[in-house]
């Protein structure tokens, strides 16, 4: 017997109950919540075609014999938190898009209207949605798969940029007041669902993330890489103003005018927990790949005098970054005075990942030296992976050079599962892929077998297998292993093609 099992649930409010929401699928079934029937109809009648177009989307990755099946298991079973992650894709409101903010892009309006307003939790026991420093990561699952919902992302979160909230509120870790949200840099995230997200922005109240050093810059760079991987012109028009105005706040971080910027003595950043002082490998590596992609939009945009401004940033700061930064075998953690400041972190390499995931980082658009990625990428396979847990659990987030993990915070000695998708990533496309896949193998024999969490991902995980945050957005990053195999194959084909001619 085929039955269907089907709920209609049309409206949506959240928790300050300001607003009344649709979800999307009721331009197509209604909205007075009688619909079930007309699902459960609709469903009998294309379960079928669904099946066949499902298999057809996953046949490529099950057939292929050179990929092992903890992959593939990983690569489409992770993809449970985009429907699971306190999901909401709603119909936008006509009168929810503030024409002063939003005038100057033209596909604003189009592009929301048609695809509707997408929403996820940080994790489900983080309750923000759309957090942005760790959609970085997860993002790669939406522009692979479902690119307009991330472009719709990206609008939100540029018309949220440009807004402003002067609310005085006390930050937990320094207890210092300050704004809830200042004009020209990137939200943490688009809000709480216990209150209002969307109007109501930035529900993160561990520190003020205006004085992040990372969200700007993974602004700048998911948008060039959503543009690279669409070919959206329109959409790249549209968000490069706000690109100049959150790279013009980020400037005064580079307090010694030498074109890298400063962490700023605190846990500034995504890892909101681990201190970074001065320049950094993880902070300095995302402003260096972020200028080096303002100069590729500059000369998309035939702003010749910013492309100018930004490559002359470029050459200062990449002199100071390898000049402050690489020890020979890696990139210093920060320029600290403490200990921890030449610990090997994993992350170390992520505005290379982000270059090269966007068509960019080697031969006339490199930025940090060839040999010195892949050196640094070899050592952390060496003692983040390797030298911790016996080469079983991934990569730790920070190792001395002991080859002892870093525990100068409760971040730096943890595992980080997205994190290390990303690292796995980058690995590829650098030619590691053996030490790729290994890398990334550890974190799935780990959560998926050792830990019994499938379904539930968490954040973080110790040697001791303790975890923390189930079900989170990161792992979704896990995509980006799978764009950097595509590339890694589509130049190849390249290659064959030329040596054939």
């Amino acid at each position: 017997m085929e039955f269907s099992l089907a709920w209609d649930m049309p409206r949506i409010m959240f928790g300050a109950q300001g607003q009344v929401y649709y979800r999307r699928y009721t331009r197509f079934f209604g909205s007075d919540g009688d619909a079930a029937p007309a699902l459960s109809h609709y469903a009998l009648c294309q379960y079928a075609d669904w099946e066949e177009r499902i298999s057809a989307w996953q046949s490529p990755v099950l057939d292929d014999r050179s990929l092992p099946a903890w992959y593939k298991s990983a690569l489409f079973n992770e993809l449970y938190f985009l429907a699971d992650g306190g999901t909401v894709w709603l119909e936008v409101p006509e009168d929810s898009l503030p024409e002063e903010l939003g005038g100057n892009m033209c596909q604003l309006r189009p592009l929301l209207t048609e695809y509707g307003r997408f929403g996820y939790l940080e994790g489900q026991e983080y309750r923000m949605y759309n957090t942005y420093d760790v959609h970085f990561y997860a993002s790669f699952a939406l522009i692979m798969l479902w690119p307009k919902l991330e472009l719709s992302l990206q609008y939100d979160m540029a018309l949220a940029t440009l807004g402003e909230d002067l609310t005085w509120r006390r930050y937990l870790m320094s207890g210092v007041m300050a704004p809830v949200k200042r004009r020209n840099v990137i939200p943490h995230d688009i809000g709480d669902p216990d209150d209002e997200p969307w109007l109501r922005v930035n529900a993160y109240v561990i520190h003020d993330t205006a004085d992040w050093k990372d969200l700007n810059l993974k602004f700048v760079l998911q948008v060039y890489r959503d543009y690279y991987l669409t070919g959206d012109q329109g959409f790249l028009r549209d968000m490069w103003p706000v690109c100049l105005a959150v790279m013009e706040s980020e400037m005064k971080f580079d307090k010694d005018q030498d074109g890298l910027i400063e962490n700023g003595g605190y846990a500034d950043q995504t890892y909101d927990a681990w201190v970074t002082t001065g320049p950094s490998a993880y902070c300095g590596g995302l402003w260096l790949a972020a200028v080096a992609v303002m100069v590729q939009m500059a000369a998309l945009c035939g702003t010749q005098d910013i492309q100018d401004k930004f490559s002359s940033i470029l050459s200062r700061g990449q002199q100071a970054y390898e000049r402050l930064l690489w020890n020979g075998r890696y990139y210093n953690y920060d320029c600290s005075s403490r200990p921890q400041s030449c610990s090997i972190m994993s992350d170390q390499c992520a505005g290379q990942w982000f270059l090269r995931a966007s068509g960019l980082g080697e031969g006339e658009t490199e930025v940090f030296p060839t040999q010195h990625v892949v050196r640094a990428l070899q050592t952390i396979f060496e003692f983040n992976v390797q030298a911790f847990a016996g080469g079983t659990m991934g990569a730790v987030n920070g190792m001395q050079p002991q080859g002892v993990p870093d525990r100068s915070s409760v971040q730096s000695d943890e595992v980080w599962v997205g994190v290390v998708y990303g690292l796995a990533a980058t690995m590829i496309q650098e030619g590691l892929t053996w030490e790729g896949f290994q890398t990334a193998e550890g974190c799935y024999r780990t959560v998926w077998e050792r830990l019994g969490l499938g379904f539930q991902t968490p954040e973080a995980y110790c040697q001791k297998r303790v975890f923390r945050s189930l079900a989170y957005m990161r792992p979704l990053s896990i995509w980006a292993m799978q764009l950097a195999l595509q590339q890694q194959h589509k130049k190849a084909e390249l290659q064959t093609s030329r040596a054939q001619d």
